[in-house]
């Protein structure tokens, strides 16, 4: 099966789509049972973990996690439960913790879970026991506490931001320099969005030992310590990251128009990370999305636009073959999974 998120909105699609990936078929387009509070209208990321389906509701009236058990034969979804939501201070409704507007979902082992959030421009670290999540000074970043001490930071920061004090915050957290491994952001100046979130942090990802984390404004990928947060250092591409995936000990980047590769680092002070240039060749005008490996193929979301259900996007499928382990994988065979979608795609996944 093949789950696809969307952009969303008003006008968009507030639902997962699930496939039949052996006939091509739509089996729902309401994949996800409707939570008993909050609403379906922007969803981000979609992962398996714990043997469970979390989604990452990211419409900022909304900004929660769900978990949902994993589709039946009619490609639905069971409502188990919200992870982590908002909260919001009762005069002003500003958010008092990290999550706000959530993007990107990865988990560590069964209990900890990291969330990246674009409104608050930070990476969550979420404590969860029996599907419910937590925020609390044991998930701060203990790195972070012990550099800029007496500070105040949104509950729950693992991953700070390069500008702590940001439109709907109530915390007037410190600005954490790049040099810290703080996030960079880009903030509008006028008209309706002035003094608003315009791009920031994206995609998050786990593996030995340390978080991954997509800095779209800064271009690079940066990379912290899971044991207590530390800034570990970056590698820089061309063009803006915005999603990751690991397979088979390899790290994949969506950037724009492009798709980058290598071979993860082991845990070190300063880990290596090198990231090269994988051939392909999305439709005219399209960005890429989220991709997901089913064996030896990978399906890709292509983005036509930004949310607007006018344009749309498609998935495509390619083969993925190396010469050796570690050459740069080979995309072929391209075909179209499904086009002409009604909405913006976000995030795949494929699910055996």
């Amino acid at each position: 099966m093949l789950l696809i998120s969307f952009h969303g909105g008003d006008t968009g699609i507030n639902n997962l789509q699930c496939y039949d990936t052996t006939i091509n078929a739509l089996l729902s387009d309401n994949a996800l049972a409707i939570p008993t509070t909050g609403s379906l209208a922007e969803l981000r990321a979609i992962i398996v973990a714990n043997g469970q389906l979390y989604v990452a509701s990211g419409a900022k009236s909304t900004s929660q996690v769900l978990c949902y058990s994993l589709p039946n034969a009619n490609g639905e979804c069971a409502f188990i439960s919200e992870i982590i939501g908002p909260t919001l201070s009762n005069k002003k409704q500003h958010f008092e913790t990290a999550i706000s507007h959530p993007f990107g979902i990865a988990f560590s082992d069964e209990n900890t879970c990291y969330i990246s959030n674009q409104d608050t421009n930070v990476v969550a670290q979420v404590a969860v026991a029996n599907n419910i999540g937590t925020l609390g000074s044991g998930c701060q970043s203990a790195y972070l506490n012990e550099i800029f001490k007496q500070k105040d930071f949104l509950d729950g920061t693992f991953v700070a931001s390069q500008v702590g004090t940001l439109h709907d915050v109530e915390v007037n957290a410190p600005d954490v320099s790049s040099n810290y491994g703080g996030l960079a952001v880009s903030i509008g100046s006028s008209g309706s969005k002035a003094g608003k979130v315009i791009n920031s942090v994206r995609d998050v990802a786990v593996a030995n030992g340390m978080l991954f984390v997509c800095d779209e404004v800064d271009k690079q990928i940066n990379m912290y310590a899971l044991s207590d947060g530390t800034y570990l250092g970056s590698t820089a591409i061309e063009t803006s990251p915005t999603h990751l995936e690991i397979m088979n000990g390899e790290l994949w980047v969506s950037a724009g128009n492009s798709l980058y590769w290598g071979q993860l680092p082991a845990l070190a002070t300063k880990p290596e990370l090198s990231l090269q240039a994988v051939g392909i060749a999305p439709p005219t005008g399209n960005k890429i999305g989220a991709i997901s490996f089913n064996q030896n193929n990978v399906y890709v979301a292509f983005q036509a636009g930004t949310g607007d259900a006018s344009t749309g996007g498609s998935v495509g499928m390619f083969t993925v073959a190396q010469a050796s382990p570690n050459s740069i994988p080979i995309l072929s065979n391209q075909q179209t999974f499904v086009s002409n979608l009604a909405d913006t795609p976000e995030f795949v996944l494929y699910i055996d």
